[in-house]
């Protein structure tokens, strides 16, 4: 279930880093809700269809996110998991706003 109060996201000097919870392998590409990892933090949930090799998964969890908020795949970076399903994202340029603004346009809370 969905926790609009809880966020998976923040802003850096670099840009809006994203904690991501990943399924790869999934019946179609989708970004979910926000839901809390063991210790409390927010983690945005995210399925793709694509393979966990040789950097499939990432590549196309970083096409959908980029898809998703408007921007160049070569903005989202990877920077944390890249063998895990638990990952971290930077979003260069993005600020919490803009991406909270995309996430809530799209109906992301439910």
């Amino acid at each position: 279930m969905a926790e609009p109060d809880l966020k998976a996201w923040r802003e850096t000097s670099a840009g809006l880093l994203l904690f991501l919870k990943v399924t790869p392998n999934a019946a179609k590409d989708e970004i979910g809700p926000v839901v809390a990892d063991v210790d409390g933090q927010g983690q945005l949930v995210v399925r793709v269809q694509a393979v966990p090799e040789k950097g499939k998964a990432n590549k196309a969890v970083t096409k959908l996110i980029a898809k998703t908020v408007g921007c160049r795949p070569s903005a989202v970076d990877v920077v944390r998991g890249e063998t895990s399903r638990h990952k971290q994202l930077v979003i260069a340029g993005m600020t919490c706003v803009e991406f909270e603004n995309v996430y809530l346009a799209a109906g992301r809370w439910d």
